[in-house]
């Protein structure tokens, strides 16, 4: 019996167990050590029927203790020489094609074993050659011999046209694409190639690296789709109550994807039920569109809810969205949704959420405007803005008359349109600050690059984003004490200062005549409204209201929307987004990882 490895001591004492003779039969210990082998016969050395092994003690060998303190595990290696001990085979042999683009020339394998890899130089005659081999059995590799010097007459141009070049090239510059962010063009392959290397690369070649370290680094598109349903199963197990649904066609092929994490359901309890939806082209092999919602939190920054991958913008991929929305999400009372007005989200959501009220986004109906009269100068921009954001409707009917007079056919559309989906004053439901489809458009911005990304590292994408955002906004949250989150409190410290000059007349304990000028506004602190309709409609003291109350001696908080509050916040995010284990190490059913996921017929 020969013992190698931790398997082998295992199979030693369970047969030993079995055989109680065993422990008669004396061990012979070999150790190895470069060429040399010392055998250690010790007849006494016995395995008792107790179950231990008593073997004769020696010293461990220095080199040995060498081996691991020097160990390579980078293929990047500049430097290479004899005695230089590496983790593996695979990382030996990279440093060496590395190695090659450094000092342009060009090696071919004469032997390679899992136990040896021997390199010569292409020519015939030279006598460059490198030798490794495996230490004790072991999976690391020790450079035994390496000579360094060429006898032959290799140009640059050999080099250059050997096919490979390409692959060693982009394993290269992989790290210069982990982050989907980093813009590192062909063109900045040759420029750095050239000044740290001395390559003169054409773009051709160039493109053609960057091609290799993008197929390195995110493997092949089609594979994508087939990791989606271990991901999910990942996603639900690590994720409890998550809503994670994958939608394939008869014949497997891809049609739809979502995803809405608990821990975004956990938040959307503490901000105010208004639902931004916007979809996005993706630049992927496969193209579709990624479909996105998102809300504002309690420090009017962004807050995703749910995303998908879709074929596209129509009646059925909406209609699936907002479906498996509605699971994660359900309804709440005053809840209503904000998008681009495109047909579909319209149609879609009367089916799945009839009743609820759905708004058009101020700057999408500009765009129209602009595009469908040919109008886009600075005054009529500035009316149809501040028309829309009209607290009053005597402000609202004063507007739409400056309006008409730029204009009539713009006045025609916008009524066409439907007041209540476009201005903040005749809104059936109050969405106080979210007047735009912004904050979809933002999230847009942020995943631009992540877009080109295959199937399955742009929902990982997402995930990591979440994990991001939810740890920095929740550090900063803990480090701030103010009673609002950070919009809230800008609005009202502006409306602070303009309350410093008006002056105040009480008529009962809750109702006061505010002075600004020669205007006169009437406070009901008892019902949070002002005549100015600010304060209702933003659901946060204005200037007014706060001269009253700085009248009365009283603070604002008990006036301010739950949802701007600082704590509203901090239970915003105190589910956090944990990390997803490394995925060699996804303990997934085989039912699971047998599912297949083909790509997107017909794209």
């Amino acid at each position: 019996m020969e013992i190698r490895n931790d398997m082998g001591v295992r199979v030693y004492m369970e047969t030993k167990k079995e055989n109680k003779n065993l422990g008669s039969y004396p061990l012979c210990i070999s150790v190895r050590d470069f060429n040399m082998e010392l055998a250690i016969n010790n007849e006494s050395t016995s395995a008792g029927s107790s179950g231990s092994l008593n073997l004769l003690e020696f010293p461990s060998s220095p080199a040995i203790e060498e081996y691991q303190s020097e160990i390579i595990t980078e293929s990047t290696q500049t430097y290479i020489e004899e005695g230089q001990v590496y983790q593996d085979k695979q990382t030996v042999a990279a440093a060496m094609k590395n190695y090659s683009v450094m000092h342009k020339f060009q090696f071919r394998v004469k032997r390679s074993s899992h136990r040896s890899y021997w390199l010569i130089c292409v020519a015939e005659s030279c006598k460059w050659h490198f030798k490794a081999t495996s230490i004790n059995d072991s999976t690391m590799f020790k450079i035994r011999s390496f000579s360094r010097q060429h006898t032959c007459c290799l140009m640059d141009e050999t080099f250059i046209q050997r096919k490979r070049t390409a692959a060693v090239l982009g394993s290269m510059v992989v790290p210069k694409y982990c982050d989907p962010k980093t813009v590192y063009t062909p063109k900045d392959i040759q420029t750095d190639m050239l000044s740290e290397h001395g390559l003169n690369l054409s773009y051709m070649q160039a493109w053609r690296a960057k091609e290799k370290a993008l197929q390195f680094l995110r493997g092949n598109p089609c594979d994508s789709y087939n990791k989606l349903p271990k991901y999910f199963y990942i996603l639900e197990k690590n994720y409890p109550c998550s809503v994670v649904k994958l939608k394939k066609a008869a014949d497997d092929c891809f049609l739809y994807a979502f995803v809405a994490l608990c821990t975004s359901i956990n938040g959307w309890q503490h901000c105010r039920p208004v639902v931004v939806v916007d979809g996005t082209f993706l630049k992927s092999a496969y193209r579709g569109i990624m479909l996105t919602a998102s809300t504002m939190d309690a420090a009017g920054t962004i807050f995703p809810l749910a995303y998908a991958v879709v074929d596209s913008e129509n009646d059925a991929s909406w209609k699936w969205f907002f479906e498996q929305f509605k699971e994660a999400y359900g309804e709440r009372p005053s809840m209503c949704v904000v998008s681009d007005r495109h047909e579909s989200i319209l149609k879609a959501t009367s089916v799945v959420y009839p009743g609820m009220a759905h708004y058009s986004c101020m700057w999408h109906i500009w765009t129209n405007i602009r595009s469908k009269f040919k109008k886009g100068h600075l005054q009529l921009h500035e009316l149809y803005f501040a028309t829309a954001r009209s607290y009053t409707l005597d402000e609202f009917n004063e507007r739409m008359l400056k309006i008409e007079e730029v204009d009539l056919r713009v006045k025609s559309y916008l009524y066409d349109i439907g007041y209540h989906r476009w201005s903040r004053v005749h809104a059936t439901v109050n969405r106080t600050f979210t007047m735009t489809s912004n904050i979809a458009e933002s999230l847009n911005v942020v995943t631009k690059d992540a877009r080109e990304l295959p199937i399955f590292d742009i929902f990982e994408y997402m995930r990591t984003l979440l994990e991001r955002w939810t740890k920095e906004k929740l550090s900063k949250v803990k480090g701030t004490f103010t009673y609002l989150g950070h919009k809230y409190n800008k609005e009202l410290e502006d409306n602070s200062t303009l309350s410093q000059k008006l002056r105040v007349r009480a008529s009962t304990d809750h109702i006061h005549t505010v002075l600004d000028g020669v205007k006169r506004y009437i406070v009901r602190l008892e019902n949070k409204k002002c005549s100015c309709g600010q304060f209702q409609l933003d659901e946060l003291p204005c200037a007014h209201a706060l001269a009253a109350l700085r009248h009365r001696n009283e603070t604002y908080e008990n006036y301010c929307s739950p949802y701007y509050t600082r704590k509203s916040l901090l239970l915003t995010y105190e589910m956090p987004v944990n990390p997803l284990p490394d995925e060699g190490k996804w303990d997934v059913p085989q039912h699971i990882l047998d599912e297949v996921v083909k790509p997107p017929a017909g794209r």
